[in-house]
Parts: structure tokens; C-alpha cells; sequence
């Protein structure tokens, strides 16, 4: 197991001298703004006088603030440590195992923070692929992200449906603690923190798939290729296709009825599929869905090993994104963290 860096595009203070006229400049702007593109940088300047920006500035500046006010606090009561198999909690990285890859970055201009995180947990007879996605109308999602993550990893015989359970139980009583170290918290109108998650548990053949929320899993055997929706159903390429040509669906496709948090719902049980030798499994954020699902298949169909085709996957993830609000960016794309782990069935 080999856990390493990811490298993310990122706008340096020198390059935000350049792009904003003098009178729009302001100290730790690539803090706030680093991870947008030059080109919606300057659409911002453009469309904004020196009062509008002043105001988009100060707000963005005051929610970073309480942000990381907030998530310091929760990994001081969390004990946070790092582990070679998870990477999550506002991580940029990669983790390469002999039988699985993945990678999780905070993409391009969506978010100064990723809140998505996954862990590989290999064992003898088992291997355990996690993906969470933190729920952006929350003050922390990753926070989230990292709290199931890291109970997978202490309780190796517990199963997913219980692990979510205490997965709620620890955010809850996490909350609390907070707003007993931060009073003011205790106004704070939404959830701390919650999460979108999908985890696999592989046991030969068999493949145990426990899905709350939106996090996608595609499954390509030979020319093949199919995704398992955040309603629990296999759609094929073509079904996929005309999801993607329909507004509606585009507008709604990211809107979450069910997360590991306090408003949890439970009624909802895990389920097997038996895979075959060459099956290929990418388990993986709603950041993906910035690709066309043809542009998934074709990829899965041409690059089979593993750490290649998340490279890949990743690569034309980021090369959408940075195409975001320009005239060659397709009409579903929508910039976003994003995670995926690859698996190949031996």
C-alpha cells in the first residue's frame, strides 16, 4: 500500500497580480480562489465593479473563516491521524494497492476545499473499496467523509449497514461537542456534517454494494458497460445517453434524498452482484458525472489496468472542468470534487 501526492491546478499570487487590476487585489486571494481557472477568474473581474467584488470577496472570506474554525475544532476532538489506505478530510492524494487504485482531489473551480474521501481496505479474504462524497449545504462534509472512512478502518468486522449507523451516532455526538467548545455553532441552521457514500466489500466472486446517497459505481464487463443510479438501479450507456441530453435530470441529478448524518434514513439494505474475471469497477464521486458516460466506457475499454485508467479518468475530469463557463464546455458539466477507485477483477 503506497499513498502519494496529487498534484491540482491552483492559481498563485502572482497570477491573480496579473489577471485583477490593481484596485481588486487582495491579500490570500489564492487562498479563497486558487483552485478557479484564469479564464473564470476574469469573467468574475469582468462582471463585477470594484463594490460587488469588494462584498463577494468579504463573504467567501467570512465563510472560509468559519469553515476552518469549525473543522480545526472537530479534528482536535477527533483525534485526527493519518492512515496509508483512507485519504479524505480536505486531502489532495493518491493510494496504490496491488489490487485496487484511487485518487481524490478538490478538482477545479468548484471548491477551495475537497470534501470527498474513500479508503482501501485490503485484507486476506476481503477488500473493501469506500467512496464519500461530504454534502455541500453542510459546514464540513468532510469532516464527515473522514469519520466513516476511519470507523471502516477501526471496525474490519463490522458490516457496512452497522458502520453507518455509528457513523450517525459519532457525527451527532460531534455536533454536540462542538457547540459545547463553540456556543456560537449552536445557531448554525443546517447539519455540521454529512455525507454521500458507497461501499463495496469483494469476497471472491461476490460483490456487496451498501449505497446511501449519490456516490456512482460503473460496472464494464468486455463492451458493457452499466451505472448504478442513486435510486438503486443498473442503467446501460444508452440509458445514460438520454439522461444527459435532458435538462431536467441535468439540473436535478446532484440533488441528495438520503446521507450518513442526523436526518439518516435507514430503511434501505444492501445487495450482491457476482462479477466475472476481467469485470472492471469504478467507484466514484458525482464529480465523474462531468464526463459523458461514453467518455467513461471508451476509457475503461482502453485502459484496463487500474493506476492507468484513474490517471485517465481523472485527467479528462480535470481537462472538462477547466473548460467550465466557455463556449466548448459541453452542457452537463458541472465542476465538483472528485474521487475515484478503480478495481479490476482477477
Amino acid at each position: 500500500m503506497e499513498r502519494l501526492p496529487l498534484n491540482v491546478p491552483s492559481l498563485t499570487k502572482e497570477e491573480f497580480i496579473k489577471i485583477l487590476p490593481k484596485r481588486m487585489q487582495y491579500k490570500g486571494l489564492e487562498r479563497l480562489f486558487g483552485h478557479f481557472t484564469p479564464i473564470y477568474m476574469r469573467y468574475l473581474a469582468n462582471a463585477m465593479d470594484q463594490y460587488t467584488w469588494f462584498r463577494y470577496v468579504e463573504s467567501e472570506s467570512k465563510n472560509f473563516i468559519f469553515k476552518t474554525m469549525a473543522t480545526r475544532k472537530l479534528y482536535e476532538l477527533l483525534n485526527r491521524s493519518l492512515r496509508n489506505n483512507i485519504c479524505s478530510g480536505n486531502e489532495n492524494g493518491k493510494v496504490i494497492d496491488q489490487k485496487a487504485v484511487g485518487l481524490t482531489s478538490r478538482g477545479v473551480n468548484y471548491k477551495a476545499v475537497n470534501e470527498d474521501g474513500f479508503g482501501i481496505f485490503d485484507r486476506e479474504e476481503e477488500l473493501r473499496l469506500v467512496v464519500c462524497d461530504g454534502v455541500g449545504d453542510c459546514l464540513v462534509g468532510e469532516v464527515a467523509s473522514y469519520v466513516i472512512l476511519e470507523l471502516f478502518a477501526k471496525h474490519a468486522d463490522a458490516s457496512s449497514y452497522d458502520l453507518f449507523k455509528m457513523a450517525c451516532d459519532k457525527l451527532s455526538e460531534l455536533e454536540a461537542r462542538l457547540e459545547d467548545a463553540i456556543p456560537e455553532f449552536e445557531s448554525f441552521p443546517n447539519e455540521i456534517s454529512q455525507a454521500a457514500v458507497t461501499a463495496l466489500n469483494i469476497q471472491g466472486n461476490s460483490c456487496e454494494v451498501a449505497q446511501v446517497g449519490d456516490v456512482l459505481l460503473f460496472w464494464a464487463r468486455g463492451d458493457h458497460m452499466e451505472m448504478l443510479s442513486p435510486l438503486g438501479k443498473w442503467l446501460d450507456v444508452e440509458q445514460l445517453s438520454e439522461l444527459f441530453a435532458d435538462n431536467n435530470y441535468l439540473a436535478r441529478r446532484h440533488i441528495i434524498s438520503n446521507a450518513i448524518g442526523r436526518n439518516y434514513d435507514a430503511s434501505w439494505e444492501p445487495w450482491t452482484f457476482e462479477m466475472k474475471s476481467g469485470d472492471v469497477l469504478v467507484l466514484a464521486s458525482d464529480g465523474i458525472e462531468t464526463l459523458h458516460p461514453r467518455t467513461v466506457q471508451k476509457l475503461i475499454q482502453e485502459h484496463g489496468e487500474p493506476a492507468t485508467l484513474a490517471e485517465k479518468l481523472f485527467e479528462q475530469v480535470i481537462q472538462a472542468n477547466l473548460k467550465w463557463q466557455t463556449a466548448s464546455a459541453p452542457i452537463y458539466t458541472k465542476p465538483d470534487n472528485v474521487t475515484i477507485v478503480v478495481y479490476r477483477h482477477p
